[in-house]
């Protein structure tokens, strides 16, 4: 089967088209005067004052997505799974308990990595609090793949560039905006200073169905890609050419878990293979999440979930997904032992071992619900979710 026809090229250009109406009517709720006269300088995009959203206009999208490097031009190649993620404790495999990661934690999944012929690339996969650099430095001494990291801070940008320059096959990720629709104020300095240097990104954006997202599959994806496709044009007009990965993250909220964010759905698979294969009619570079599980331990459940995220990405083919390994639930911890078994079972899972999936169709309301709740989370009070609740996302 072509990688393509995982879903009909008409659903995918309905919701790219979709995503630029989001952008043009909907517009993104923006703080930021510097990001405002970026975008209103080139005569193809305003802001509101009544609502504090910039309004894009779909031609100065295409204008930015003809300046991105194309897919092919970035150094991790197709079909690559990865650790990826930051989780802020490790999952103690002797005890269970949850305990604050080390430089040690890192060197370790950074070697073992390096050794892992079914992983293409990693970031730090836990969090070393306020130590940008060296934990840079501790995964680029143990792991010579290509990585990507956070840098935040005037040190963490120097070396990042550094490394950049240096060593290359590195990457800054950012989440500049905060679903739906909301520009992190915070964040937009040191994104238009990596970004103004040169520096390859990640733009990263997570919507979660039902909470801060439609709840539909192609409503959810729609607002993903529109948040994705406002952060690469925002580093194209400030940098055109600068190599852009477009990292929306799909997700869903579980109604049945408190409306947790539930990563081991076999759903969270299809949504992010739907965006990567949008990505792909475009030609970009794309990283998502897959693979993952909502277990809180290594455990059977958790093996299964990763066999059937494995399998259907093997048989529809994609380019890159994070978080594939050692991640426990809701990212919050990760498992050096998992990382270990899952490399083995990444290797052994055939894509004819993949679920069959019957893709939701196009859902109109899903562009209206956008409208409706524009740059406010009230989608859980939303009409639109109670009726799909029950009937949508149920593998």
């Amino acid at each position: 089967m072509n990688n393509m026809d995982f879903v009909e090229k008409s659903f995918l250009a309905k919701i790219h088209g979709d995503a630029l109406r989001v952008l043009e009517e909907v517009g993104v709720k923006c703080d930021s005067a510097e990001v405002r006269n970026i975008f209103e300088e080139t005569g193809l995009a305003a802001f509101d004052e009544s609502t504090g959203h910039i309004h894009v206009l779909a031609p100065l999208v295409e204008q930015a997505l003809n300046t991105t490097p194309k897919r092919d031009q970035y150094w991790i190649c197709e079909n690559s799974f990865g650790v990826g993620g930051t989780a802020p404790f490790v999952y103690d495999d002797e005890t269970g308990e949850l305990v604050q990661p080390t430089f040690e934690h890192v060197a370790r999944i950074a070697g073992i990595v390096e050794k892992a012929d079914v992983i293409g690339f990693m970031a730090r996969g836990v969090l070393v609090r306020n130590q940008e650099v060296k934990v840079m430095d501790t995964i680029i001494e143990n792991c010579n793949k290509p990585i990507y990291a956070a840098a935040v801070t005037e040190a963490g940008i120097a070396r990042a560039r550094e490394i950049h320059e240096t060593r290359g096959k590195f990457t800054i990720q950012f989440s500049i905006v905060n679903s739906p629709l909301n520009v992190i104020d915070g964040m937009i300095d040191p994104f238009l200073s990596c970004v103004r240097k040169g520096i390859p990104i990640y733009v990263s954006t997570m919507p979660m169905a039902g909470l801060s997202g439609p709840y539909s599959m192609s409503g959810l994806v729609t607002l993903t890609h529109a948040e994705g496709l406002f952060g690469i044009t925002l580093a194209q007009l400030v940098n055109p050419g600068i190599m852009v990965v477009h990292a929306g993250l799909p997700s869903i909220a579980n109604i049945e878990k408190n409306y947790a964010v539930d990563l081991g759905l076999g759903s969270h698979n299809i949504a992010n293979l739907i965006q990567e294969k949008i990505n792909k009619m475009l030609d970009i570079p794309s990283i998502q999440t897959a693979c993952a599980t909502s277990q809180e331990s290594p455990n059977k459940k958790a093996e299964a979930d990763a066999i059937n995220g494995y399998a259907l990405m093997k048989r529809y083919g994609f380019h890159q997904m994070r978080h594939a390994f050692g991640f426990l639930k809701e990212l919050i911890s990760f498992s050096i032992a998992k990382l270990e078994r899952h490399i083995e079972l990444c290797r052994e899972t055939m894509p004819e071992q993949a679920p069959d999936y019957e893709i939701e169709p196009y859902d109109p309301q899903g562009l209206e619900v956008i409208m409706r709740n524009g740059s406010k989370a009230n989608y859980m009070r939303d009409d639109h979710t109670l009726k799909n609740t029950g009937k949508c996302f149920l593998y």
